[in-house]
């Protein structure tokens, strides 16, 4: 009988995530990038320094959040995934949707990776690839489908091998995941159950950014995602998974859940929704102020949370007065505080969705655009220039348009 194997199983690192615009203090880096660096760094470290080392590592995609990742990003990678080679351990790595070029000329991060992590193998094009060599000591069969092979015309068809743990590697959405009111991602590609077959040992499941094992698929598991992209993410425990592998055709054990800890992940807190119906702007501000300053967390964890204010049913003006006034006062009680637009009500019902919909600030969409053509349209001292001049543009602009004063407001 041949002994049991260990495999972490990690997915959805999104290195080069940024977003708010907001400097992390030392490096003057987007602070949200930062943030999942260190987040990243926490969980290699973690893989590395486990008393019962693995055997294997396995990574589901999404390595990067842009196909063409910015050199620190790429540089990030390697230094940390040069520990796993250095510890000895093999590992493999999938393209996710984020990682995989829309045009199939354009070529892939990847590729380049390759030649500086020569004991990874990486799968980043538009086939799926059954590989028997990267674990061959282990007796693996891996069948490893990367995002472009799930938009391939020719159809992913599983395959498992006798005498072998047969392990599949793919990254998409398995079907009937999402909530009604939840939306697809752009450029996501929906998993049917037919293709995740229950003759494989076990099936590494990535995209999705909770952690979890998708109802009738006993034999595979999201590891979720290291870091919260969004507030779609609130309720993920940002982590990966250790798995055990019993044996061909014998299963697996229950994974061990590593948990990134939460002083290392960036806290997100939801506060109770304000219902504004005739409350001025200051009221509602202060009513805002009032359970940010009651929350159970500490001051140290508050300050460095982003944190959501849902206000409902508040007057336009009165609406964006608050806003207003937050965006002063709650400075320096909380990292970041975030007022989504509230979402329309059930037309029949009048019940509100239970999360709503949150619009990017203009000027964090437009630093993203700048951020997403460096490099590519933009040469970095133009990008520099560019997104300066235009960011005071769009300030001037805003500060222009800012609601009346109550005084005035109450003359009409």
């Amino acid at each position: 009988m041949s002994r049991p194997i260990r495999i972490a199983h990690i997915t959805d690192t999104h290195l080069g995530y940024r977003t708010l615009n907001k400097p992390d203090p030392a490096s003057g880096r987007n602070q949200r990038t930062v943030d999942f660096e260190r987040a990243f760094e926490w969980a290699v470290n973690d893989i590395i320094e486990q008393e019962k080392k693995p055997d294997a590592v396995i990574h589901a995609g999404d390595v990067f959040h842009h196909a063409r990742p910015t050199w620190q990003s790429m540089r990030h990678f390697i230094q940390q995934w040069q520990k796993i080679e250095r510890a000895g351990i093999p590992s493999l790595v999938i393209a996710g949707n984020h990682d995989t070029p829309r045009v199939r000329t354009g070529g892939s991060a990847y590729s380049i990776l390759e030649l500086v992590l020569p004991n990874t193998t990486f799968y980043a094009g538009y086939e799926d690839k059954h590989d028997h060599e990267t674990f061959q000591h282990l007796g693996i069969h891996v069948h490893a489908v990367p995002h472009g092979a799930l938009t391939s015309d020719n159809p992913v068809v599983p395959q498992v091998f006798a005498n072998r743990i047969n392990v599949m590697v793919i990254h998409g959405m398995v079907k009937g995941i999402l909530k009604p009111g939840q939306h697809a991602e752009p450029g996501e590609e929906e998993l049917d159950t037919s293709l995740l077959d229950h003759g494989f040992d076990y099936i590494a499941l990535g995209h999705y950014h909770q952690r979890m094992q998708p109802p009738g698929i006993g034999n595979g598991w999201y590891a979720g995602s290291t870091e919260r992209n969004g507030w779609g993410d609130y309720e993920t425990q940002p982590g990966y998974l250790m798995v055990t592998l019993n044996g061909p055709g014998e299963g697996f054990d229950e994974p061990e859940v590593h948990k990134i800890p939460e002083d290392i992940v960036r806290p997100m807190i939801d506060l109770k929704a304000t219902h504004a119906e005739n409350m001025r702007g200051p009221e509602i501000a202060e009513e805002v102020l009032r359970k940010i300053n009651s929350l159970k967390e500490n001051e140290e964890t508050r300050q460095r949370a982003m944190v959501r204010a849902r206000i409902w049913d508040a007057e336009r003006g009165d609406r964006r007065e608050a806003e207003s006034i937050l965006k002063r006062e709650a400075a320096d009680l909380v990292w970041h505080l975030s007022v989504p637009t509230e979402a329309s009500g059930n037309a029949n019902t009048g019940e509100r969705p239970e999360v709503a919909q949150e619009f990017p600030d203009i000027r964090e969409l437009f630093g993203q655009f700048v951020e997403s053509r460096t490099g590519i349209a933009f040469n970095d001292r133009f990008a520099q220039i560019f997104r300066e001049r235009g960011d005071a543009t769009l300030a001037e602009a805003i500060a222009a348009a800012v609601t009346v004063a109550p005084e005035e407001d109450e003359l009409t």
